[in-house]
C-alpha cells in the first residue's frame, strides 16, 4: 500500500509551538505539584488523626471490657441474692469513679434490672432501643457489644424513650454473661460519647475535617459534624476496606481530576468499629488560588498564545493527517486480516499479498510478487473449472466458490475464494481482488462427518445413542432392522423399553456401576422385539464426554447374536457328540469320566467303566457296505442305550469301540447283569436292508474308585481287560485284574524298549529254508526276525511283532527287514547254481499306509536283484479288506517279478474268492494244522483239501511246522508239498545258511 506523506509547516512555526508549550508545561507542572503537596499533607495528617483516634477509642473499650468483665467474674461468684446484687453494686460505683468516660451500669436477667448505679431500688431499663439484643458476638470482640447512640444522660426506663433535643449523648456498651447456675445476665453500661470528642477537639484538626465514630454498618456512634452528606461515600469507603481485608484506607471524590473531599478510615482493631475523618477541600482551593494568582496570570497568557499558534497549524496539517490515518488505519486493517488478501493486476501478476497470505502458504511475499496466481494450482482441479471463473471475472462480475491450492511445501489445502475486479472511473477493470478463507479443517471434519454418518447408517451393528437421563436421541438403520421399532417408536425414551424380563435388578444396577466408574461395558444380555421376541444380542456401552470432560450421555452398540448361539450350540454339539450315532464322543467321555471320579470321592461310592469292541463288524461292513456298517452302529446306540441307567453313559470312541459309565455303583452284580444284558441284546440279529446281520462284542469292565489312578490309566485298563475278552473267544465280558495290569506294565515296558532296539540295532535276521519233500533241495529261505535284548535275551516274534503292529513301529521295522533281506539274498546269488528266493513277511499295516512296492522296488535295484529272488509273505486279513488300494499294491508287487505267498493259510477266514482276485502263487499251510496230523482225521482231511484247492488252482504249497518223520511220511501220502520245520532245518544265522547253500548247491 502507498504512503501518504504530510508537508511539515515552516521551521520557526514549530519552535515557536514548542517553546511555549515547554513553558506552559512547566509552570503548570509547579503549580501541579504544589496543589498535589498540600492535598498529600492533609491526608497524611488525617490518616495519623485517624490512627489516633482509633488508638484512643480502641484503649477507652479495653479497659472498659475489662472492667465489664471483672464485674463478670464477680457475678458468677454468687447466688444473686440481695447482698450479693448489692455487693455488685458497690462493684459497679467503683468502676464509675474511675472511668469518667462512663455514666451508668445496669445488670439486666429476663429484661429485669437487677442492679442499677444510678438508684439503690433499680427500675427495669428500656432493653428494646438499645441495640443488643443480638447475643452473638462480633469476630472483632470477643465480648462488648456496641449499641445504638441515643441523646440523653442515662439509660431510658421501660416504656419510655431519649430526649431527642437534649445535647447529651452515649453508647450502650453490654456485655452478655451467665451466672454460676447457666442463667444469661447482661451487663450494660452507658459510654459518654463526649469523653471521646473532647480528644477530637484537643487535635486541633485542620478546618473542614469532619470526624466520624461508626459501626461496621455505616451507623453514626459519634459524629464532629453532619454526617448525612458524608453517609453514602462513608460506607462505600468502609465496605471496600472490609472487603480487601486492611485495616486502614483513603478514598477520593474527585471533580475530574480535582479532589474535592478525601476519606479516611482507621478500624479498630478489637471492636467493630471505625473512625472516618472527612477532608473537605473546597475552601482550601481557593486559599491556594489567591496565593498562586501570579503563576496562573502568566500560565493563562502562555496556554492563549498556545491555542493561537494550534489553530494555525492545526488549519495546515489537518487535511493531511486525517489523510495519514486513514490509510494507516486500512493498511493495518488489510496487513492484519486473518483473511488472506491477494491483489493482482489484469494478467494475473501478483502485486499485493498479507500476512496471512504468507501463514497459509509458506510463501514469502517478495517469492511471489510478480509472479502469476498459477502457481497455486493444485492440479486437482479442471482447466474447465479455471475457465468458468475467468469468464465470470471479465465479464465485471464477482466469482465464489471453493478452491484447492498448494503450500510452498507442496501439500494441498481447500480455502473458500471470493474473487472480485477493481473497476476505475473508465468503467475499465484495472485489477483483480482475492479474499481466501482456508477451510482444509472444516473439510476434513466434513468428510468425516459425512463418514461418520455413512458408518452410522450403514453400520451391521445397532447403534444407540442417548442424552445423559437416558433419554435415547438417535438410532441407526440396524437399530430398527433388529429390534423392530422405528427412530419414532424410541425417541425420547429410555432403552428400557428393550428389557426382556430375564435379567434381574441387580443385573442392570451391575451395568450402571461399571460405567460408572469404568465409563464402559460389554457383554451379552437379552432383550425384547416390538414383536415381543426375545432375544440375545452382544452389547457394548459407553460413556459420551463432552469438551470440558463432563458425561452428556451414552452410546451403545449391539449384534442380534441369534444365529452365532444356534451356531455355537451347534458347535458345541458337533465337537461333543458323536455325528453318526449321537452318543457323546470321546471329548465328553472324558469329561463325564471326570464327574464319575469326582462323584466317587464326595459320595465314597464305586463306578464301573466298560469298553465294547464289537466282533465281526468289519465283516458286516466289508460284506453290505459302508453305509449298512452305519446303519449297524446306529442300531448298536440304541441297543445299548437301552440296556443301561438313566444316569448312565454310553459313549463312541470311534470305529466300533464304544464305551459305558456307570457312577455310583452299589454292586458288582449291576455291572454284569448290564454287561449280560449287553452281550444278549447285540447277538440279536441287525436287519441291514432286507439282510440279516449277526455280530457280538467283547467288554472290558474296570471297577474303581476315585484313587489315584489317573484317567488315561483307567481307560487303559478298561481296554486291555476287553483285549482279554476278544483273546478268550470274544462275545464276553471280562474284568481287569492284578494280573492283567502286571502283563500290561510288561507290555508297556516292551513296547519302550523296541524303540531302544531299533536305535541300538538290537534286531536281527535269522533264516530257515523251505525244502522239497524228500529233503534234497533247497526251494526258498524264511528271513525271520529276532530280538537280542541286552538283559531279557532272546524274545520271541510272537512276543513283540503284535506290540510293534499296534504301536505303529512295525513300519520302520517292515523296512529294515526288506533291506536285510535283499542285502542277503544278493550275498547267496552270488554263491553260484540257481539261488533260492529270499521269502520275507510283510505286514498288514504296512500295506496300509503304503509305499511297500516302491521299498521292494528300491532294495531291489540297490542289490542288483531281479523280482524272482524275493517273495512276500502276507496274511489273509490284508486280503479281507477288499480295498482297491491294497490289489493295486499286490498286483504292482508282482510285476516286479516277486511272488506272493499267503502266510498262515487256513487260520484265519479263508475264501476261495480272494484266491481267485489276488495274484497268489504259494499258499502256506499254518502248523497247527500238522501238529496233530498223523492222529486227527479232521487235520488230515483239512490239509489234503488244501492241497487239492492248491493244486487244482496251479498253486505252490509249503508245510509249515514239520517236525517228525511221521509227520513227514503222512504228508508224502497227501503229495510234494515244500516243507518247512525243525525235522530238516532250525532257523540259523545268515553264515551257517550260506554254508548249508554251498552244501546244498
Amino acid at each position: 500500500m502507498k504512503d501518504y506523506k504530510v508537508i511539515n509547516p515552516q521551521s520557526i512555526s514549530n519552535w515557536i509551538f514548542a517553546g511555549v508549550l515547554s513553558s506552559i508545561l512547566l509552570i503548570g507542572s509547579v503549580l501541579w505539584f504544589s496543589l498535589i503537596q498540600s492535598i498529600t499533607e492533609r491526608t497524611e495528617r488525617s490518616a495519623l488523626h485517624a490512627r489516633m483516634i482509633e488508638s484512643t477509642v480502641t484503649r477507652t473499650f479495653e479497659a472498659l471490657e475489662i472492667s465489664l468483665h471483672s464485674l463478670s467474674d464477680d457475678l458468677k461468684g454468687g447466688e444473686l441474692s440481695p447482698s450479693h446484687l448489692q455487693s455488685l453494686r458497690e462493684k459497679a460505683l467503683k468502676i464509675l469513679a474511675f472511668a469518667p468516660q462512663l455514666r451508668q451500669i445496669v445488670i439486666v436477667k429476663d429484661n429485669n434490672t437487677l442492679v442499677d448505679t444510678q438508684q439503690p431500688q433499680p427500675q427495669n431499663i428500656n432493653l428494646s432501643i438499645l441495640g443488643l439484643q443480638a447475643p452473638s458476638s462480633h469476630a472483632y470482640s470477643l465480648g462488648l457489644h456496641i449499641g445504638t447512640a441515643l441523646h440523653g444522660r442515662f439509660l431510658p426506663l421501660r416504656d419510655s424513650y431519649p430526649d431527642e433535643s437534649t445535647k447529651l449523648e452515649f453508647i450502650p456498651i453490654g456485655f452478655w454473661t451467665r451466672t454460676n447456675a447457666g442463667e444469661k445476665v447482661l451487663i450494660v453500661a452507658a459510654f459518654n460519647s463526649h469523653y471521646v470528642k473532647r480528644y477530637i477537639t484537643d487535635l486541633q484538626l485542620d478546618d473542614n475535617n469532619q470526624v466520624y465514630l461508626t459501626d461496621f454498618q455505616g451507623n453514626a456512634l459519634l459524629q464532629t459534624g453532619l454526617y448525612g452528606p458524608n453517609r453514602e461515600n462513608v460506607i462505600a469507603h468502609l465496605t471496600a476496606i472490609l472487603h480487601s481485608g486492611k485495616d486502614e484506607g483513603v478514598s477520593t471524590t474527585a471533580y475530574d481530576i480535582l479532589p474535592l473531599n478525601i476519606t479516611t478510615t482507621r478500624l479498630l482493631t478489637k471492636y467493630p468499629l471505625a473512625v472516618s475523618i472527612v477532608t473537605d477541600f473546597k475552601g482550601s482551593f481557593a486559599v491556594w488560588i489567591e496565593q498562586k494568582r501570579i503563576f496562573l496570570l502568566i500560565l493563562g497568557a502562555a496556554i492563549a498564545t498556545l491555542i493561537i499558534g494550534t489553530v494555525y497549524i492545526v488549519r495546515i496539517n489537518n487535511s493531511a493527517l486525517e489523510m495519514k490515518e486513514e490509510v494507516h488505519l486500512l493498511s493495518e486493517v488489510v496487513e492484519n486480516n486473518p483473511t488472506v488478501i491477494i491483489i493482482t493486476n489484469r494478467e494475473g501478476q501478483i502485486q499485493y499479498v498479507n500476512n496471512s497470505f504468507e501463514a497459509i502458504s509458506g510463501y514469502k511475499k517478495d517469492e511471489v510478487l510478480g509472479q502469476t496466481s498459477r502457481m497455486f494450482k493444485s492440479g486437482e482441479m479442471s482447466e474447465q473449472e479455471y475457465a468458468v471463473m475467468s469468464r465470470t471475472l471479465n465479464t465485471g462480475n464477482s466469482w465464489h466458490g471453493e478452491l484447492q491450492s498448494k503450500r510452498k511445501d507442496g501439500r494441498f489445502y481447500w480455502e473458500r475464494a471470493s474473487i472480485s475486479p477493481l473497476i476505475n472511473d473508465h468503467n475499465e477493470i484495472t485489477h483483480f481482488i482475492a479474499l481466501k478463507q482456508e477451510i482444509t479443517e472444516e473439510k476434513e471434519f466434513q468428510d468425516k462427518l459425512r463418514l461418520a454418518s455413512d458408518v452410522f447408517n450403514t453400520a451391521a451393528e445397532a447403534i444407540l445413542i442417548t442424552d445423559k437421563n437416558n433419554r435415547i436421541q438417535m438410532v441407526n438403520p440396524s437399530f430398527q432392522k433388529i429390534t423392530g421399532y422405528s427412530e419414532a417408536d424410541v425417541l425420547g425414551k429410555t432403552p428400557s423399553l428393550l428389557k426382556s424380563g430375564k435379567h434381574s435388578p441387580e443385573f442392570y444396577e451391575n451395568i450402571y456401576n461399571l460405567l460408572k466408574t469404568h465409563h464402559l461395558w460389554e457383554g451379552e444380555i437379552w432383550n425384547k422385539r416390538k414383536n415381543g421376541e426375545v432375544y440375545p444380542e452382544w452389547l457394548v456401552i459407553s460413556s459420551r464426554f463432552d469438551l470440558d470432560g463432563n458425561i452428556e450421555g451414552y452410546v451403545a452398540l449391539f449384534s442380534d447374536i441369534t444365529k452365532r448361539k444356534r451356531d455355537q450350540a451347534v458347535i458345541t454339539h458337533q465337537a461333543n457328540y458323536d455325528a453318526l450315532t449321537g452318543l457323546p464322543n470321546r471329548n465328553l467321555f472324558e469329561d463325564r469320566l471326570i464327574q464319575s471320579k469326582t462323584l466317587c470321592d464326595r459320595n465314597k461310592t464305586e463306578a464301573a467303566l466298560l469298553f465294547l469292541d464289537l466282533d465281526r463288524f468289519k465283516y458286516v461292513n466289508d460284506t453290505f457296505g459302508h453305509i449298512a456298517g452305519d446303519t449297524l452302529l446306529k442300531l448298536v446306540a440304541t441297543r445299548l442305550t437301552a440296556c443301561i441307567r438313566k444316569s448312565d453313559t454310553v459313549a463312541r470312541l470311534g470305529g466300533d469301540e464304544f464305551a459305558i459309565i456307570i457312577p455310583e455303583l452299589s454292586s458288582a452284580i449291576l455291572v454284569e447283569k448290564i454287561a449280560k444284558k449287553i452281550l444278549s441284546s447285540l447277538t440279536e440279529p441287525f436287519v441291514l436292508d432286507g439282510n440279516h446281520a449277526y455280530i457280538s462284542c467283547s467288554i472290558g469292565i474296570v471297577v474303581h474308585t476315585n484313587d489315584n489312578i489317573s484317567l488315561e490309566e483307567l481307560i487303559y485298563n478298561a481296554d486291555s481287560a476287553m483285549y482279554k475278552a476278544k483273546t478268550k473267544g470274544r462275545n464276553r465280558y471280562e474284568f481287569f485284574d492284578e494280573a492283567l495290569n502286571a502283563k500290561n506294565r510288561e507290555r508297556n515296558l516292551l513296547e519302550k524298549d523296541i524303540y531302544c532296539a531299533i536305535e541300538r540295532n538290537e534286531f536281527h535276521l535269522v533264516y530257515q529254508p523251505i525244502w522239497s519233500i524228500d529233503g534234497q533241495h533247497i526251494h526258498s529261505i524264511e528271513a525271520l526276525i529276532r530280538w537280542q535284548h541286552p538283559t531279557r535275551g532272546l524274545i520271541s516274534p510272537a512276543d513283540f511283532i503284535p506290540i510293534t503292529e499296534e504301536s505303529g513301529q512295525i513300519i520302520a521295522i517292515g523296512e529294515w527287514v526288506i533291506k536285510e533281506a535283499c542285502k542277503f539274498a544278493r550275498k547267496i546269488s552270488l554263491e553260484g547254481g540257481t539261488p533260492p528266493s529270499i521269502s520275507v513277511n510283510i505286514s498288514s499295516a504296512q500295506f496300509m499306509k503304503g509305499g511297500v512296492v516302491e521299498i521292494i522296488k528300491r532294495e531291489l535295484e540297490n542289490n542288483n536283484l531281479k523280482g524272482a529272488n524275493l517273495i512276500a509273505e502276507i496274511t489273509e486279513n490284508l486280503l479281507l479288506s477288499d480295498q482297491e488300494d491294497i490289489y493295486l499294491q499286490l498286483k504292482n508287487i508282482v510285476a516286479l517279478g516277486v511272488e506272493l505267498a499267503i502266510d498262515d493259510f487256513g487260520t484265519g477266514y479263508s475264501s476261495l474268492s480272494y484266491l481267485k482276485k489276488y495274484p497268489i502263487k504259494r499258499l502256506k499251510v499254518d502248523k497247527i494244522f500238522i501238529d496233530e496230523i498223523v492222529t486227527d482225521v479232521d487235520d488230515l482231511a483239512l490239509v489234503s483239501g488244501i492241497l487239492s484247492l492248491a493244486n487244482s488252482l496251479s498253486l505252490s504249497t509249503v508245510i509249515e511246522g514239520v517236525e517228525t518223520q511221521a509227520q513227514l511220511a503222512t504228508l508224502k501220502k497227501l503229495g510234494s508239498p515244500m516243507i518247512q520245520g525243525y525235522l530238516f532245518s532250525r532257523p540259523i544265522k545268515e553264515e551257517q545258511m550260506l554254508e548249508l547253500q554251498r552244501n546244498n548247491v
